[in-house]
């Protein structure tokens, strides 16, 4: 019997993993003042594009699945990710003002309370620091969305997939619209919708020998390190193409070692359940205890966040969506 498309194990800990490492990227660990200019610096993008290609990976998969349900509609979807998303959102958009000391012009504001600034930015609006990613993937959420539920045919699917990054890639180079990191995981999202969709193609993956998929890891990275040092630009294909298949191999590898005992720690499932709000909540957690005990830039700061500042992140994240889960059930709107 094959696995069904449900929250597997596997994914779960791919989530807990990629939440850790992004802590671990935020405390600034992979700086190359830590590792050396030559090791920290490609480390932290290798780092960086693969948790965040994780995620929204894993975003491209669950839609598949919530999209797939027989009572699913485009109402109960919307309606779904607008009441999982905004709310918390919008808190952590008022922690990032008052505590982290952001201060936002009226169209900023409102650009960046509709979650939109991956379309306006760097045209009209700054990047903010770490909630432009759930921008980002709001605005995969509605235009794959809008896509999925309008045509489910696996070619059309493409061929409209292709059609909107061609209409965002010519707006950015126009306009300077679509945040850069737009591109780059654009088709990271269809990827998981794919990889959920077909099964056949997603068990002959995971059916591959571990030295096949700890090669294509290993070449995939040194391809994606060529097109570093030779200083593609993000949006440029070359560049796209190389950091999308340094991910995916790298996703597959992950998936597949998470599918052994050593996905059985039951720690996944409870990291994977904090990574929302923790992701949400902990830079401004951390400027708290900045504040509290007088850290300053250095050594001693990195540790701190991360070590105690990830696990209270990872214990806040933790109680506070199982918190939200209990009001949205006791509200009828999980």
């Amino acid at each position: 019997m094959s696995q069904s498309k449900g929250r597997l194990k596997e994914f779960e800990a791919l989530r807990a993993l990629s939440i850790l490492l992004l802590f671990a990227l935020h405390s600034e660990v992979f700086d190359p003042l830590v590792f050396g200019e030559i090791i920290g610096g490609p480390l932290a993008v290798f780092v960086a594009s693969f948790l965040l290609g994780s995620f929204f990976f894993l975003a491209g998969y669950f839609t598949e699945v919530s999209l797939g349900k027989p009572a699913s509609s485009a109402f109960v979807f919307v309606r779904s990710k607008f009441i999982r998303i905004f709310p918390p959102y919008w808190l952590a958009l008022l922690l990032f003002i008052f505590v982290m000391g952001y201060n936002l012009n009226r169209t900023g504001l409102a650009v960046y309370a509709l979650n939109l600034q991956a379309v306006f930015s760097p045209a009209f609006v700054k990047q903010l620091l770490t909630l432009w990613y759930i921008s980002m993937l709001v605005v995969f959420y509605i235009l794959y969305g809008v896509l999925m539920v309008n045509v489910r045919s696996s070619w059309g699917l493409l061929i409209g997939t292709v059609i909107i990054f061609a209409a965002a890639y010519w707006a950015h180079a126009t306009t300077d619209l679509f945040d850069l990191r737009f591109f780059q995981y654009y088709f990271l999202f269809l990827a998981g919708v794919y990889f959920c969709r077909f099964e056949s193609i997603r068990e002959w993956l995971f059916s591959l020998n571990i030295f096949v998929k700890l090669f294509l890891a290993a070449l995939t990275l040194l391809l994606f390190l060529l097109a570093l040092r030779a200083g593609y630009e993000m949006t440029h294909g070359i560049y796209i193409l190389t950091v999308d298949l340094y991910v995916l191999s790298w996703v597959l590898m992950w998936l597949s070692i998470f599918r052994t005992k050593m996905g059985d720690w039951q720690g996944w499932v409870w990291i994977s359940t904090a990574s929302f709000f923790a992701y949400l909540y902990h830079r401004p957690l951390w400027q708290v205890m900045d504040t509290v005990l007088g850290l300053e830039p250095g050594l001693e700061k990195v540790l701190m966040h991360l070590v105690p500042g990830a696990i209270l992140a990872l214990i806040l994240g933790y109680y506070l969506q199982r918190g939200y889960d209990s009001v949205l059930a006791a509200m009828r709107l999980k």
